[in-house]
């Protein structure tokens, strides 16, 4: 009886491996969109087709809980987390079981005006399918974008939460917003940048620009490179930015708080401190002060090392 019982046992783990391990694959044709709504945990890449259709992939048992529909002119797709039940997602917490699939492919014939990702979604492997007037991407919780090429005249790009991206954009004016723990990483040719970055954000940004303007507050971090004809930089709170390897004519500059900047100027430094906050300079710009109250600032060598304080 006890032999029976184990044989038994064992049937039932080897079928319930057997159907946590099926892939259903299935293609939607879908009404006209223009926007991309993601959410759960969907890996998908959106690519030019000739018509307006997605081929999804996902485990089996997970199939009756998706949801692929366009619900005016966006395309969503995400999974019905709530009504799945506890006995699907048992099939995917065996020792040795695989991770439940979920992939989608969105094909599109037309241009894309945004895209929202949500949840884990993932969104990789995708072609320059967006509007070249205007184009806005908006991540929040732990979604991410993968190594994304793409040109217009406005890039938009708001992110929070523990989100991720990787950016390449060619573009005339460049809006960036982070918060939260978001982490970007972004090479951007552009006339005009403005990045406005709060919580515990990070960034790497190389940019080629006329003109930025940063906003950096909270435990907020940059580290900027590149060339610019001018820049704003504002810093509050525990902020840090290392613009030391972005070269500029001209730089304004206001700190207070404990914030911390390295800048890097050739023809005029204009500076407004406060706080405990610090400033490290590069070049040999003509520096004008309107105010220096309980603060720092120091001309940086040529080894990136404060060198003397004024």
């Amino acid at each position: 009886m006890k032999k029976l019982l184990t044989t038994i046992a064992c049937l039932a783990v080897f079928a319930s491996g057997m159907l946590s391990a099926q892939v259903a694959q299935y293609s939607l044709d879908m009404q006209p969109f223009s926007n991309v709504d993601i959410s759960g945990p969907f890996t998908a890449s959106i690519v030019r087709g000739t018509q307006y259709r997605v081929l999804i992939s996902v485990s089996e048992a997970y199939k009756p809980y998706v949801i692929c529909s366009t619900e005016g002119s966006s395309l969503v797709l995400s999974l019905d987390e709530i009504r799945v039940p506890l006995e699907v997602r048992r099939l995917f917490r065996g020792k040795g079981t695989p991770d439940p699939v979920f992939s989608a492919i969105i094909y599109s014939p037309d241009l894309l005006q945004s895209v929202n990702l949500s949840g884990k979604a993932i969104l990789q492997d995708t072609e320059d399918i967006f509007d070249k007037a205007r184009v806005t991407f908006t991540l929040s919780d732990n979604a991410s974008v993968k190594a994304l090429t793409l040109s217009s005249l406005v890039f938009k790009l708001d992110m929070k939460g523990k989100s991720g991206a990787d950016f390449k954009v060619t573009c005339r004016e460049t809006l960036v917003d982070l918060a939260n723990s978001s982490t970007l990483t972004i090479d951007e040719q552009s006339e005009d940048s403005v990045y406005s970055i709060s919580g515990s954000s990070k960034s790497k940004v190389h940019s080629a620009t006329k003109r930025l303007t940063l906003g950096a507050k909270g435990n907020a971090s940059m580290t900027i490179s590149g060339t610019g004809d001018g820049a704003s930089f504002e810093l509050s709170s525990t902020s840090e930015v290392d613009a030391s390897r972005f070269e500029v004519s001209d730089a304004d500059v206001r700190m207070s708080s404990v914030s911390r900047l390295s800048v890097s100027a050739a023809n005029i430094l204009r500076v407004n401190l406060n706080g405990g906050s610090t400033l490290l300079f590069a070049g040999d710009p003509a520096v004008s002060i309107d105010n220096i109250r309980s603060a720092t600032m120091s001309r940086l060598n040529s080894a990136g090392v404060s060198s003397s304080r004024l």
